[in-house]
């Protein structure tokens, strides 16, 4: 699994008009095949957006990186700062339970 996190500011629109902005762009991105868990949104006390998404992979991420959704959002010239950086999660290893540990805890 891929987490994805795009930082940006908007410039240019009313802190309401901004608000949406980011809003659509975090809905439209839930839409993408090989998202695995919706995007969130905050915004942090600097003012800039905080996009997190949960990609099932890294071909799942460059997809939505080579769309139109992204294009235009990157391109934008309300868009200011963007940053967009990615990292692995690994598989959490499942605990194998062992009988010396039913031992101990009983």
């Amino acid at each position: 699994m891929e987490t994805q996190t795009m930082t940006f500011s908007l410039r240019g629109m009313t802190e309401r008009q901004a608000y949406f902005y980011a809003e659509s762009l975090r809905l439209g991105i839930s839409e993408f095949d090989g998202i695995v868990r919706r995007a969130r949104m905050q915004r942090s006390v600097a003012g800039e957006y905080v996009l997190f998404c949960t990609w099932k992979d890294v071909r799942s991420v460059e997809r939505f990186r080579h769309s139109e959704v992204y294009a235009r959002f990157a391109l934008s010239t309300n868009v200011t700062d963007l940053c967009d950086t990615t990292e692995t999660i690994g598989q959490f290893a499942r605990p194998t339970v062992t009988e010396d540990m039913i031992a101990l805890a009983a």
